[in-house]
């Protein structure tokens, strides 16, 4: 791995903005905030909203709202390549193949003062390329070989959680809207980590998920399958992210002749796979921060839900939203 040279200017652009809005999110112990992305029916965001136009309740409780601020800033995501056995199967699922043009897509269309960064796992955490690595670092290790579907690296059980976590902690300090990319068919069989574990860790960080989930079968579903990604499909929702589903399918008269879903990689799938880059980077790039009080700390859960309203106060039907859902356990 190819060192890239830092710089002093975005490094102090990235840390004054975590001061700020850390600043402007815990402003005193009962004041809180969740991130919030509102887009219209053309995909572009709608960055006029004023504060009267987001209804907050938590548990199910009108709450007093102090402001919403929308911001566009450098940004960081770190980019978590699932590499092991599951992900990789026969050539002919095409499963890894995709995960890794989903990763060259995103190297090539964020601006520069985009940080990336890429955490490869199986069983355990593989190669790490911090944010001091250059993207072009990244992309000579998905064409020379470590990255390719026969690479001896591809295999092994599954540690998703115990890797996300490693991930988060390359965000230092965390700032409000750093995300992780996940890009994985999200079963764990080998983590240490629990999953509110790692949901607890990206909620109080306010660090969004976003997953490329392959693995959810358009015909025939395995109501297993489905409780390996439910958790995953959780942390993205209370982390405010989003997850872009991939479906598989399976082969043979009633799926009997493989249990591996098979994937087609052609043009439509390039085509999706750069509309997902787009919606991330649209969701990464600049989203409101929604600012109010709490009348005390109390509260086990503390689920948040959002709707957006016109001037007369009725739900619009012109807009699409995303937002965190859940607020972290009171210290």
């Amino acid at each position: 791995m190819i060192k890239a040279h830092k710089s002093p200017m975005l490094t102090t652009v990235l840390l004054c903005c975590c001061v700020y809005l850390a600043a402007q999110s815990d402003p005193s112990p009962y004041s809180l905030s969740i991130l919030a992305n509102v887009i219209d029916r053309n995909g572009r965001p709608v960055r006029d909203l004023t504060k009267d136009q987001f209804q907050i309740k938590v548990d199910g409780r009108p709450v007093g709202h102090l402001e919403a601020t929308y911001g566009v800033a450098p940004r960081r995501i770190v980019v978590l390549l699932d590499m092991s056995a599951s992900m990789s199967g026969e050539i002919a699922t095409n499963k890894f193949e995709i995960a890794r043009e989903a990763i060259k897509d995103l190297l090539e269309d964020p601006p520069d003062d985009v940080s990336i960064a890429l955490v490869t796992f199986s069983n355990q955490v593989h190669d790490v390329f911090d944010f001091s690595q250059s993207r072009n670092s990244m992309a000579r290790w998905l064409e020379e070989g470590s990255g390719k579907q026969g690479s001896p690296q591809v295999h092994g059980r599954t540690a998703l959680f115990d890797a996300m976590q490693t991930a988060g902690k390359l965000f230092v300090p965390p700032c409000p809207g750093d995300a992780l990319y996940l890009i994985s068919d999200a079963g764990d069989n080998s983590s240490h980590v629990r999953p509110e574990e790692v949901r607890e860790l990206l909620v109080r960080s306010q660090i969004r998920l976003f997953v490329f989930l392959l693995g959810d079968s358009i015909f025939f579903p395995v109501e297993d399958e489905e409780s390996e990604t439910r958790e995953i499909k959780e942390i993205a929702r209370a982390t405010g992210g989003i997850v872009f589903g991939v479906p598989g399918y399976y082969r043979g008269v009633l799926g009997f002749e493989s249990w591996q879903p098979a994937f087609h990689h052609g043009e439509r799938m390039q085509e999706k796979i750069k509309i997902y880059t787009q919606l991330l980077n649209t969701q990464v790039n600049g989203f409101y921060t929604l600012r109010f009080d709490l009348p005390s700390a109390s509260g086990k859960k503390r689920k948040v839900s959002l709707n957006i309203v016109d001037d007369g106060g009725k739900p619009r039907k012109d807009v699409a939203f995303t937002y965190s859902t859940l607020l972290p356990q009171p210290k």
